[in-house]
């Protein structure tokens, strides 16, 4: 297990946290994906309405009985590819743009649950999709600004590289790129603002918010919650607290995943 001392700001003090990674070993005895321990306390999701970020919220206090660990990057075309292959299923198309240590894309929400399925056969361990909860609060890494960073989009600190709506000149291409090009954030975890958008356990439901880990089950279950912005959004969607939903057998581009594995 590797761990890394880093310090997280928390309610605008200082704090020292020591983040813990580790993996678990596939059937095979090769690693699974990287992991970190997100510990258990307390934060805040949503946003509350403006004119320029639509309705994202409403912002509230959020919190996580227990820790919990996350995949520390979005699920790479290397892992995905070993268990399409594993399972006969088709490889997701990369477009062109690399497989590798490139984020999958072209997954739908039934292949990234079908993803966790195996994983947990392979290593014994429980993996899933995170709840929506779940997701912001290891995104946000304690902090309470629109980005874990700050409060305005950073060319640089995460990957949204088209010229378009608030995204500045970065890189030419409007692609995603490999994980850790970009800052980690506090809790260790890389492109939580864009590069994809990740999958989530929640259904859509517009009424109903978890305030906990428990994801929403109500509403249009046929619709998934995605998070985080991609490559191909304005700035003002790879916020935190910025939400989509999509159908469960949807493929983009533009989407893809991580998992959590719970911690017993």
């Amino acid at each position: 297990m590797l761990v890394l001392l880093l310090s997280i700001v928390s309610c605008g003090e200082s704090a020292s946290y020591t983040a813990e990674f580790f993996t678990d070993k596939l059937s095979d005895g090769t690693n699974g994906p990287q992991l970190s321990v997100i510990p258990a306390g307390k934060g805040i999701a949503g946003e509350e309405y403006t004119s320029s970020t639509g309705y994202l919220g409403p912002q509230r206090s959020i919190k996580t009985s227990k820790a919990f660990a996350i995949t520390q990057a979005e699920i790479t075309f290397a892992q995905y590819d070993k268990f399409a292959n594993a399972t006969n299923r088709t490889l997701p198309d990369d477009r062109g743009w690399g497989r590798g240590d490139m984020p999958v894309i072209n997954v739908s929400w039934m292949d990234a649950t079908a993803y966790a399925k195996w994983l947990t056969e392979q290593t014994n361990q429980y993996y899933r999709l995170p709840s929506e909860t779940e997701w912001e609060y290891a995104a946000r890494a304690g902090t309470k600004t629109v980005y874990w960073w700050g409060e305005e989009y950073i060319q640089g600190k995460e990957h949204c590289d088209r010229d378009i709506g608030n995204c500045t000149a970065g890189t030419e291409a409007a692609q995603p790129w490999i994980s850790g090009r970009y800052n980690a954030n506090p809790y260790g975890l890389y492109d939580m603002s864009s590069n994809v958008a990740e999958w989530v356990l929640d259904c859509d439901d517009e009424k109903i918010r978890s305030d906990d880990t428990t994801p929403v089950t109500t509403g249009d279950c046929e619709y998934r919650i995605v998070k985080g912005g991609s490559y191909s959004d304005r700035a003002r969607n790879t916020r935190l607290s910025a939400r989509d939903a999509l159908s469960i057998d949807a493929k983009y581009p533009s989407v893809g995943f991580r998992l959590v594995r719970e911690i017993h």
